[in-house]
């Protein structure tokens, strides 16, 4: 009999500084009821990421949603990826800081779940080909990443029936694709078209795999879903009801089992590129409008599977020209980091140190750096929390070093300097180009 294997991965992420009510209403209405569903299926596999800001939200409010994730892992069926602890943007961050956010979350999936995470959630799948080596050297075997990616690189979706390996200088990952398809068909289109889907995919080997990984707040937070999924229409029950009554031809895995007992489907080199939508979003608006426009026609025209490889708009660095507010963050960010490890280097590790650095990591958190269709950048609160913690790494580092009071240099990389001022309360920060006010922070907060 023909059959297909199906990965579903759900991604669990609330931003550094979001308002406890929102993490309490995503629990009550996402990640508590999918679990609930879940637990009536064990013999399903599924692939979980959750990052670390809510998992220690998650130790301090609801450890016993923790226990229950600890309890299916030892069933055997639940994968747990890792990622970021703080859930960065890997590729705007400095090197050292990939390695050590994504080694904590491996300790914390090792220490709390007694798992080993070979897998890795890569943030809002912001792909460039730099990112393999720091990926390897953090233990990560596999990563997974969307469609357009592959598409943007040549391959066929026909092609797209398992895993590519790529590297960077001798250091490999694997890279499964994530199908658009089922991205967009669940869980708003009825299970029995993504079964329907499964089915076509299915070939006498057997050894094609199908991905749908996605975030799991559209299993319940969207507008709409929580009814949809788990109230008036139970979505998610009935879907890991059809999953199971075809068991004999539709076998649910993870990442890992297939990727340990799988052979690659071939090499890949993946472009810069994020999933489809982003590429439209990192667009200034006149131009964004455009792209928009020109997918609406070639899609009314029905070329857009054929063409789609070749509509691309900018990539996830672009929100770093567009908004001055956002390439302040990153490189005022970089800046202490850079500190940071110059006293490292000098004086070591140290509790101290290592206070700061969990403060910079938090500072990392991708989600006020941008903007999709909901708030980010935006949002005054999440751009506080990044502030708040760059500034208490800043008065960690102020105890232990030197001040960079009077210090001039080219902060956020414009091509003129700096000035930093500074008194045990006041930070002022000033541009050469007329004299412009870049901070002003009152440091007691």
């Amino acid at each position: 009999m023909s059959s297909v294997q199906f990965i579903f991965g759900i991604h669990n992420h609330q931003p550094v500084g979001n308002f406890d009510f929102v993490f309490e209403e995503a629990y009550q209405k996402s990640y508590k009821p999918f679990i609930d569903v879940y637990e009536k299926f064990p013999h399903l596999a599924l692939s979980l990421h959750t990052s670390g800001c809510l998992l220690e939200w998650l130790e301090d409010h609801h450890p016993e949603y923790l226990d229950r994730i600890a309890g299916l892992v030892k069933n055997g069926n639940l994968e747990i990826i890792s990622a970021g602890f703080y859930e960065p943007v890997l590729a705007v961050i400095p090197d050292r800081d990939k390695h050590g956010q994504i080694r904590k979350l491996n300790k914390f999936i090792q220490e709390r779940f007694d798992y080993k995470p070979e897998g890795l959630w890569l943030t809002e799948r912001v792909w460039e080909p730099h990112l393999c080596r720091s990926l390897a050297e953090s233990d990560i075997r596999y990563i997974t990443l969307d469609d357009f990616h592959f598409l943007s690189a040549g391959k066929a979706r026909d092609e797209l029936t398992g895993y590519f390996m790529t590297e960077e200088q001798g250091f490999p990952v694997g890279v499964f694709p994530i199908s658009q398809q089922l991205r967009y068909a669940m869980p708003f289109k009825e299970p029995e078209e993504t079964i329907a889907y499964l089915k076509s995919m299915a070939t006498d080997e057997g050894d094609n795999v199908i991905v749908m990984a996605d975030d799991g707040e559209k299993f319940g937070v969207w507008p709409g879903t929580y009814e949809r999924c788990f109230t008036k229409e139970k979505w998610l029950e009935r879907f890991f009801q059809a999953l199971s009554d075809n068991q004999d031809w539709l076998k649910t895995t993870t990442f890992k089992k297939y990727f340990q007992h799988n052979r690659p489907k071939g090499r890949v080199y993946l472009p810069t590129v994020s999933y489809f939508e982003m590429s439209e979003w990192t667009l200034p608006a006149e131009k964004g409008e455009r792209f928009s426009q020109l997918i609406h026609s070639v899609e009314s025209s029905g070329d857009i599977e054929k063409l789609r490889p070749f509509l691309r708009g900018g990539t996830w660095r672009n929100f770093q020209s567009l908004y001055d507010e956002s390439n302040w963050m990153q490189k005022r960010m970089v800046q202490v980091s850079n500190r940071l490890e110059a006293y490292s280097v000098k004086e070591g590790a140290s509790n101290s140190v290592d206070e700061i650095r969990d403060d910079l990591w938090r500072a990392q958190c991708n989600c006020a750096y941008w903007h999709g269709v909901f708030g980010g950048l935006y949002l005054p609160h999440l751009r506080h929390a990044i502030y708040y913690h760059l500034l208490n790494a800043e008065k960690g580092l102020d105890t232990l070093t030197k001040p960079l009071v009077g210090a001039v240099s080219d902060i956020d990389l414009d091509g003129g300097n700096e000035y930093i001022m500074q008194s045990d309360t006041l930070k002022l920060i000033v541009s050469e180009s007329g004299g412009v006010i870049r901070e002003f922070d009152y440091l007691p907060a």
